[in-house]
């Protein structure tokens, strides 16, 4: 199985259009075709630029009905009833036998997709669909283990020292311990308890960066 993340923007998708000319992020949470549910974010804060978006996906042909469920100043709820005539980004994925692992988000003109794909063949012939429909296809990152345990991320050490540190209130603020009290915990100096902590912390943002958009 392989997860990969991709980029895809199309000069016909709405979406597209406007989120390139409009400081917003769309993220569509559940698909239930032809509906879609999501929210619209306000980038810059201004409730101005949610009005916007709406009123201009309001003229677009490809859209039978939007309803905004829930309203605050920065982020607007959605349901969305579309009809392309055309296939969609994640119709696609489907029809190439793949799987889309929501939310999409879309911002800046660029629909954002994690894909989970059965095999190597399957994920080639999807990017090849994709790309002779839609106007740019980028792969942002593979994984062939995508539902790999995060424990595994950590060295059985740097684990020990990470559950220790969280569970005695060391990232707490103000912190309960310091690294010179958890140090003796384990039975082992200071500058090697900081190690531990530093080379755990940097695995684990390293990958949650990856996940961000």
């Amino acid at each position: 199985m392989i997860e990969t993340k991709l980029q895809i923007s199309s000069k016909e998708y709405y979406s597209c259009k406007l989120t390139k000319k409009i400081d917003v992020r769309v993220v569509i949470v559940t698909i239930q075709l032809p509906e879609g549910y999501g929210y619209v974010e306000a980038l810059n804060g201004d409730e101005k630029t949610i009005k916007a978006y709406i009123d201009g996906y309001k003229t677009s042909s490809d859209i039978i009905e939007l309803e905004v469920t829930h309203k605050s100043p920065t982020v607007y709820w959605t349901r969305t009833i579309h009809k392309l005539d055309y296939p969609s980004i994640y119709e696609t994925v489907l029809e190439s036998k793949n799987m889309t692992i929501l939310p999409i988000t879309i911002v800046n003109g660029i629909q954002h997709h994690t894909v989970l794909s059965p095999s190597r063949e399957s994920l080639k012939n999807l990017i090849e669909i994709l790309k002779s429909r839609y106007t740019t296809v980028k792969i942002i990152s593979l994984s062939s283990t995508p539902f790999k345990s995060k424990k595994t991320l950590l060295t059985p050490k740097q684990l020990e020292a990470f559950k220790l540190a969280h569970r005695s209130g060391y990232y707490e603020i103000p912190r309960r311990k310091k690294i010179e009290e958890l140090a003796p915990m384990l039975g082992i100096e200071r500058v090697a308890m900081q190690e531990r902590l530093r080379r755990a912390e940097l695995r684990i943002l390293t990958d949650y960066a990856k996940d961000l958009n």
